[in-house]
């Protein structure tokens, strides 16, 4: 008869243990986002003449790109496929007049792409598709390329210079996740990177502000960056060169494209693959190898 009153009792205790148990691991989990946002903070003031160093620099750059447009009469920065077509014309026209018209445009169109890439401006897609219409298909693809990588290269830089507290504030999570998956690559990192950037629906810039911050060797960025964006920029050059056929971006993104693009970025996945079997093979028999010398040698010392 007493035992029903010492159960209850028991459960009673059970589930006090359990919600203190509860409040605990929720206020140790509260102090921990705290701790972390107090450090992040801390970071971010200690970043803070760094921070405006960049943004100072990024408004006086700013400022000459608005000089170097202005140096090129009736140049704009396209924004439709309508201004795009208006502005091949005006930039084929000033180009074919003089070579030193030529060489203008070409430095003006660079400097301006490899700013957009830097700073992670969208847009780039309308000087793609200029950049066809003005050079043609393979040099504009080659231009664009190296642009691209170059762009890249300063997003690369600039986070390394101020992106840890930044990132770790607001896209730590993300960043989490990225570099989980980067170290089960880190074998095959060359490869794995080359997958992303083919990709056709990969993130870019967020790729490119976080590889500093996951130890991506900058060769290696530089590299994959640079062959990578090789099929993006030859689809959006090739749609710059029959430029009076399109009326809207999403013209150039048709089904099959898309999953012509999507192969080509899993080819890259092959190499990584067969290493890894190759590896884990070899480990086996490496094991097998091991585990047959020990029987030789129980087996010698039995016979002794």
């Amino acid at each position: 008869m007493s035992t029903i009153p010492v159960m209850k009792e028991i459960s009673r205790t059970s589930s006090i243990n359990d919600s203190i148990i509860e409040i605990s691991l929720t206020s140790d989990t509260e102090e921990l986002k705290l701790s972390k946002n107090k450090t992040s903070s801390i970071l971010i003031i200690k970043f803070m003449p760094r921070i405006i160093f960049v943004f100072g620099f990024a408004f006086i750059l700013l400022y000459v790109i608005l000089l170097l447009i202005q140096s090129i009469p009736n140049l704009s920065l396209p924004r439709s496929i309508e201004a795009v077509k208006y502005q091949a014309i005006i930039l084929e026209n000033y180009s074919n007049e003089t070579w030193q018209g030529y060489l203008h445009i070409l430095v003006v169109f660079s400097l301006i792409y490899i700013c957009k890439q830097s700073f992670s401006i969208p847009g780039a897609i309308f000087l793609n598709l200029l950049a066809g219409a003005i050079y043609g298909p393979i040099i504009a693809t080659l231009l664009t390329s190296l642009l691209t990588a170059i762009g890249a290269s300063g997003a690369y830089l600039i986070s390394k210079f101020i992106g840890q507290p930044l990132m770790n504030q607001y896209l730590c999570d993300k960043l989490n996740y990225l570099r989980k998956q980067v170290n089960e690559n880190r074998d095959g990192l060359f490869y794995y990177l080359l997958f992303i950037r083919m990709f056709p629906l990969s993130p870019w810039w967020f790729l490119n502000i976080a590889s500093p911050l996951l130890y991506i060797p900058f060769g290696i960025f530089f590299t994959t960056m640079l062959f990578g964006s090789i099929s993006y920029n030859l689809a959006c050059a090739q749609a710059g060169d029959i430029l009076s056929e399109l009326s809207s971006t999403t013209d150039i993104w048709q089904p099959m494209l898309i999953f012509k693009m999507f192969l080509v970025s899993l080819l890259s996945l092959l190499p990584p693959l067969y290493t890894k079997k190759y590896k884990s093979n070899n480990s086996i028999k490496s094991t097998n190898n091991s585990f047959n010398e020990q029987l030789i040698i129980i087996k010698t010392d039995q016979n002794i």
